[in-house]
């Protein structure tokens, strides 16, 4: 999958996204709908760091400052990111999520829920609260359906709550509702924490 990120010069090509440039804002945007205030976000699974580019722009559109922060498992993408947000080149690693243990906490931690398999997709989710989420902070998880194969988003809504997560809130975006967000506040927030 990584060959077919690099493959293209086009920055939505090199995310994975082949919608165009109306569509991806349109589904992407959303994962924005929880972040009401400035603070640092990190992107698990950043690829080429542009959704970041693209969240930090249209947060500012809003008055809301975003430090970006992201991690791949992919080093050539990684390097694109730092190109692409040279000033925070610093702030970029290449690992795996699944085994990526944060430096710090985040204000947003943001992550698709399929990058890693469903049945360990509720530890990883706990782990990232435990330790990557700030304690008034938000874990923001995305999920992207597929027109061509004619498949849903995960109902976010439905899972996260089976797995002990309150979700403090929800987002559906894109035609035929192909994007599913959802958010959970971070651990000492008591409303929307894990139990």
């Amino acid at each position: 999958m990584t060959q077919r990120y690099l493959a293209h010069e086009d920055p939505r090509l090199q995310s994975g996204f082949g919608g165009g440039a109306e569509r991806w804002r349109e589904e992407r945007r959303p994962i924005l709908d929880p972040i009401d205030r400035d603070g640092s976000l990190v992107d698990l699974g950043c690829a080429n760091g542009y959704l970041l580019e693209c969240l930090v722009s249209w947060a500012r559109e809003r008055g809301i400052r975003l430090v970006p922060y992201g991690v791949d498992q992919c080093e050539e993408l990684i390097q694109l990111a730092c190109e692409r947000l040279s000033e925070f080149a610093s702030h970029f690693l290449a690992a795996n999520v699944w085994s990526w243990l944060p430096p710090r906490r985040f204000t947003y931690v943001y992550t698709l829920a399929d990058v890693v398999p469903e049945t360990h997709l509720q530890s990883y989710l706990r782990r990232l609260l435990a330790r990557a989420v700030e304690p008034d902070g938000l874990l923001i998880v995305g999920s992207y359906g597929s027109h061509s194969r004619s498949l849903p988003p995960t109902d976010l809504e439905s899972i996260l709550p089976t797995y002990g997560l309150d979700v403090a809130g929800s987002t559906r975006a894109g035609p035929g509702d192909i994007v599913s967000v959802a958010w959970v506040a971070g651990v000492g927030q008591g409303s929307g924490s894990a139990r």
